[in-house]
């Protein structure tokens, strides 16, 4: 996915304080930056699990959706997805 703009998101005083309790929670440098852009590909990666659990995304288009995250958070995504489909069909 290499489609590239510019959008400002402007954050209250309240959400950089967060940012920077999270930040200190990491052992090494991070910016907030690199905090938001986790942030982002662990919401898309939600929204991939969520789709997929009520079939409204197919087995290509998961695979082609977590082929735009790092390969430790699509396998941990897929270990949840496979999760929530032993416990759906489990009941």
């Amino acid at each position: 996915m290499n489609i590239s703009g510019e959008t400002y998101i402007r954050l209250t005083e309240e959400d950089r304080g967060k940012l920077d309790v999270v930040q200190s929670s990491i052992e090494e440098s991070t910016t907030h930056r690199q905090l938001v852009r986790g942030a982002i590909d662990h919401f898309y990666c939600n929204a991939l699990r969520f789709l997929y659990r009520d079939g409204e995304l197919t087995d290509e288009g998961l695979e082609n959706g977590l082929s735009h995250v790092e390969d430790w958070m699509a396998e941990k995504t897929m270990k949840e997805i496979a999760a929530d489909m032993e416990e759906i069909n489990s009941k």
